[in-house]
């Protein structure tokens, strides 16, 4: 699994997708913290592009690479190497990659321009949704043998869950603007880790009032100490339950 990760990680550091999204997450970064003179409103606006351009980024380039390098992966395959350890390597340097690319475009701005647990919430949670929509983006690669397909269905999903869920939510509440909002509010927030992510740095930064209803319900259930636990474990769980689906299909795939 070592001498795997060790190859993938050299063949995704020569990548050029890879120095391009550092450097497109630096340049939007580093543009908003200038335009904006107060950069809590560089921050907000930087909110929502990680909250869309980073699941994107990480669910198609995890679904391309994986297609791109099937060749290898089927060269490995027949060694004495257990399949597991194959997978792993190459899930662990993509995950590594994205990380260490984001780390820069993303971090660096905000470490220099808004320091601060504000600052540390986004980048938490932008690192969460790197993990959890390359695991998914492994399993969709891992289930389509077609390359179109699965990119896709990828596309498809990112879809899902940021503009379809939102309709979706509103809907929901505006039909049952009647009752109360708290025993299903919290159990939704859980289905999508982008509205999860959004939710635990708005609190973070305090402006759950501009959430409306739902927000106060938000910053009574998440703003606790042992609400952000669990969102915490939810998050991972979105990482697992993906992870876990994708070796469990490796192990059986014809390859």
């Amino acid at each position: 699994m070592g001498k795997v990760f060790k190859y993938t990680l050299i063949d995704l550091a020569r990548n050029r997708f890879v120095l391009g999204y550092a450097l497109l997450m630096l340049a939007l970064s580093q543009g908003l913290f200038l335009l904006e003179d107060d950069p809590m409103k560089a921050m907000l606006s930087l909110v929502q592009v990680v909250l869309a351009l980073v699941p994107l980024i990480a669910l198609v380039f995890t679904v391309v690479y994986l297609y791109d390098i099937q060749e290898f992966t089927q060269l490995l395959a027949v060694q004495p190497i257990a399949r597991q350890s194959i997978l792993g390597g190459q899930l662990l340097a993509l995950a590594t990659a994205l990380l260490v690319a984001q780390g820069f475009g993303l971090g660096l701005p905000l470490l220099v321009h808004a320091p601060g647990p504000s600052a540390l919430m986004l980048s938490l949670s932008g690192s969460a949704l790197v993990l959890v929509f390359a695991a998914l983006g492994a399993l969709i690669a891992l289930r389509q043998r077609e390359k179109a397909r699965g990119v896709g269905m990828a596309l498809v999903l990112w879809l899902g869950f940021v503009l379809v869920y939102d309709a979706m939510l509103m809907w929901l509440m505006f039909t049952t603007s009647d009752y109360p909002v708290e025993p299903f509010v919290v159990p939704l927030a859980a289905l999508n880790p982008i509205d999860l992510a959004r939710i635990l740095v708005m609190l973070e930064i305090d402006l759950a009032a501009m959430m409306g209803y739902s927000g106060a319900v938000y910053k009574s259930f998440f703003g606790s100490a042992a609400g952000m636990a669990m969102a915490g474990a939810i998050l991972i769980s979105w990482v697992l339950m993906p992870t876990w689906g994708a070796f469990r299909v490796f192990r059986k795939k014809d390859l």
